[in-house]
């Protein structure tokens, strides 16, 4: 008789990211790379247990709505090559992109405290906005408890991306 065990969930998901300024190319390509972020059951949004997408751009009092499920295995099954392009075009991908961002910051902090970190607000959830304005800047709200991300608009830009964080690696 054989008696199986379940085998407990994963601590961590692999997903694919825009690991570079989309501006910068190598070999006319986009550099995309695999991280491994906390594994866990997201929401609409995502919205996890310590960061939640809320897409709202208030130049155009837009509010992005993303789609009911999240497919976090859409996410660590595509290649880390060949799809930049496409994925500067897909604001779903921008929402999955900052999330996975955050995220990935957030767990090498932690690890290297050796212990959580407390938001410096009641509640266990940073808001993160894509999309929050057009302009190239990006700051932490304490009023909404956010990290507003800016975009570039496509008239403004050298050739035809759209991505929020685009610049923030060259601080």
């Amino acid at each position: 008789m054989s008696v199986s065990t379940a085998l407990p969930p994963p601590r961590e998901q692999s997903v694919t990211i825009i690991a570079q300024d989309p501006s910068v190319r190598i070999d006319g390509e986009i550099l995309l790379a695999k991280i491994n972020i906390p594994a866990e059951r997201l929401a609409s949004g995502p919205t996890g247990y310590r960061a939640e997408v809320l897409d709202f751009d208030a130049t155009s009092d837009t509010l992005y709505t993303p789609g009911k499920k999240v497919d976090v295995e859409k996410w660590s099954r595509m290649p880390a090559k060949g799809l930049g392009d496409r994925l500067i075009k897909d604001p779903e991908f921008h929402r999955h992109n900052v999330y996975a961002l955050v995220m990935k910051t957030l767990s090498r902090f932690e690890f290297a405290l050796g212990r959580r970190v407390n938001w410096g607000f009641d509640g266990h959830q940073l808001k993160i906005a894509p999309h929050a304005f057009s302009e190239a800047n990006a700051f932490y709200s304490d009023k909404l408890n956010a990290l507003l991300f800016g975009y570039f608009p496509r008239q403004q830009r050298r050739d035809d991306l759209h991505l929020p964080l685009a610049r923030c690696n060259r601080a």
